[in-house]
C-alpha cells in the first residue's frame, strides 16, 4: 500500500485526540503530521514523541477580515501532502477555499460538528449555506455525528461527499460492574453553562425521599466550585454531596463510576456522554443540552435519560432511576455494551482512514 501523507490542522492538541492521531498514524498507508496554532502551543497537552505515531508542526494565523483569519504561508505548510483536513470552523473558510483554488491539489476535507453549537446544536442558513457549499466544492466533510450528517445530505448538492467518524474519547477498558449502585455523579468541569447548581438543587428537593446510601458526587473542578459547595452548605447536606476534585486517570475515575447510579450533566452534553458509557454509567442531560453530536448516543431509558431541562423535571427523572434500579441497571448495561460495540475511539478513527484512504 502506497504511503499517503496527511495533514491534520487544529488549533490545539488536545490530550484525548492523541489516541486517535495515533491509531491513524499508526496506520502502514498513512503518514501523519498534525499541526497546531503556533499561538495556542501552551495550551498543548504533553507530547512525548517516544509515543507518538505522528509529527507535529506549528503554524501561525493572521487576520484577514472581521472574525475571519488566514494561515500565514499556507501553500508552504500544505505542500507535499496528499490529503488536508481542517477543522470545520467558518473562521477558517479563507485557508480552506485558498486550498481549493488550484487545478491541481491535494484532497481537502472539512472535520467537524458541521453545525453551530455554541448555544445548543443548530441550523443557521447563512452560516450553514457556506458549509454546504465548502462541502460540495471540496473533497467532503467529516462530521462527528450521523444526526448531522443527515441533515446535510438533505441539503448539500452532493451527499456522497457527507462523511461520519463519530467523536469518541478512549476509555480504559473496565468490566462491567455488577455492584449495588449509590452514587449520582458529575464528572468534568464546572463551568458555569452546565448549570450545575441545578443538580445540587434537585438533590436537595429530594434528599428525603431517598435512601441515606444515596450521594451526589462532583469529579472537577472550575468556576462554580465554591457555589456549589456554598450551596450544599446552606442547604444542609454537605455529608451526602462529595467534592473528589478533579481527576483525570480512569483507573481513579473508575472506582467511584463503578457504583454510580448516573452521570449527570444538565446543560452540556459532549464527550463526557461517551466516558461514562464506557465504563457502564448512564448519562442524564437536558434535550436541549449543547453538544457536538455526543448526545445523540443517548436513547431515553435504553442508552441513558433525558429531562425537559426544568428542575421538577430533572426530580422525577433522579426519582424514576433511584427507585428502579433493576430498570436503570439494564440501561447501565446497554450503555456500557453501545460503547465497547459501537463508539471505541479506533473505530472513529478507522472512519477517519477509510475516508483517507479512498481514491
Amino acid at each position: 500500500m502506497s504511503n499517503r501523507k496527511v495533514l491534520i490542522l487544529q488549533t490545539v492538541i488536545t490530550h484525548y485526540r492523541v489516541p486517535l492521531f495515533n491509531f491513524i498514524g499508526s496506520h502502514p498507508g498513512i503518514s501523519l503530521t498534525v499541526a497546531y496554532d503556533k499561538k495556542m502551543e501552551r495550551a498543548n497537552c504533553r507530547l512525548d514523541p517516544a509515543k507518538m505515531a505522528f509529527d507535529v508542526i506549528a503554524y501561525e494565523k493572521a487576520k484577514f477580515l472581521g472574525p475571519l483569519q488566514k494561515i500565514r504561508d499556507l501553500r508552504a505548510l500544505t505542500a507535499g501532502y496528499d490529503v488536508v483536513i481542517f477543522q470545520g470552523d467558518l473562521h477558517l473558510v479563507v485557508p480552506i477555499i485558498s486550498s481549493l483554488v488550484p487545478s491541481k491539489r491535494q484532497k481537502v476535507y472539512c472535520w467537524g460538528i458541521g453545525l453551530s453549537s455554541s448555544n445548543g446544536l443548530r441550523e443557521r442558513p447563512l452560516a450553514d449555506k457556506i458549509r454546504y457549499w465548502l462541502n460540495d466544492w471540496s473533497d467532503g466533510t467529516i462530521l462527528y455525528s450521523a444526526h448531522v450528517a443527515e441533515i446535510y445530505r438533505r441539503r448539500v448538492s452532493r451527499p456522497n461527499k457527507v462523511y461520519v467518524a463519530h467523536n469518541s474519547i478512549e476509555v480504559q477498558h473496565f468490566p462491567f460492574s455488577d455492584e449495588k449502585r449509590t452514587r449520582i455523579v458529575s464528572l468534568g468541569t464546572f463551568k458555569k453553562n452546565k448549570r450545575l447548581p441545578d443538580l445540587v438543587t434537585a438533590f436537595a428537593n429530594i434528599i428525603n425521599r431517598i435512601p441515606e446510601e444515596i450521594t451526589l458526587d462532583f469529579i472537577g473542578d472550575g468556576e462554580d466550585g465554591p457555589l456549589l459547595q456554598q450551596m450544599a452548605q446552606e442547604r444542609g447536606i454537605t455529608e451526602r454531596v462529595i467534592f473528589h476534585g478533579r481527576i483525570e486517570e480512569d483507573a481513579k475515575i473508575w472506582p467511584i463510576l463503578k457504583n454510580a447510579l448516573v452521570s449527570v450533566s444538565p446543560t452540556q452534553a459532549g464527550l463526557s456522554v461517551l466516558h461514562a458509557m464506557a465504563m457502564g454509567c448512564p448519562f442524564l442531560t437536558s434535550v436541549n443540552a449543547v453538544t457536538g453530536g455526543e448526545k445523540f448516543n443517548i436513547t431515553d431509558n435504553r442508552t441513558g435519560y433525558y429531562y425537559n431541562g426544568e428542575i421538577n423535571d430533572l426530580e422525577n427523572k433522579l426519582l424514576q432511576i433511584i427507585r428502579d434500579p433493576l430498570a436503570n441497571q439494564r440501561v447501565a448495561y446497554n450503555a456500557y455494551v453501545y460503547y465497547h460495540g459501537k463508539r471505541r475511539v479506533e473505530q472513529m478513527a478507522q472512519s477517519l482512514i477509510e475516508v483517507i484512504l479512498q481514491d
